[in-house]
């Protein structure tokens, strides 16, 4: 069995900017990461850990205004 993390999607912001003492720069690409039951979303200082609700919640708020969101093909993506 594989214990690596797989990207499962990727965040791309439309502008520079912090949350929760977060970064993300502008079109940078930050990979989230699916572990077991949670995602792991990499920012340039830190992370945040979500569940898949969570995920979807952040997905839903975010791709209105803050930035787009890139489903990951089967695995052969960098």
């Amino acid at each position: 069995m594989n214990n690596e993390m797989q990207i499962a999607y990727y965040f791309i912001p439309n502008s520079s900017f912090s949350i929760e003492l977060r970064i993300y720069r502008k079109n940078e690409k930050y990979p989230i990461y699916k572990n077991e039951d949670y995602f792991i979303l990499m920012a340039e200082n830190g992370e945040f850990n979500l569940t898949e609700k969570a995920l979807k919640e952040t997905i839903a708020d975010w791709s209105a205004n803050i930035g787009r969101f890139e489903v990951v093909g089967d695995g052969d993506d960098d």
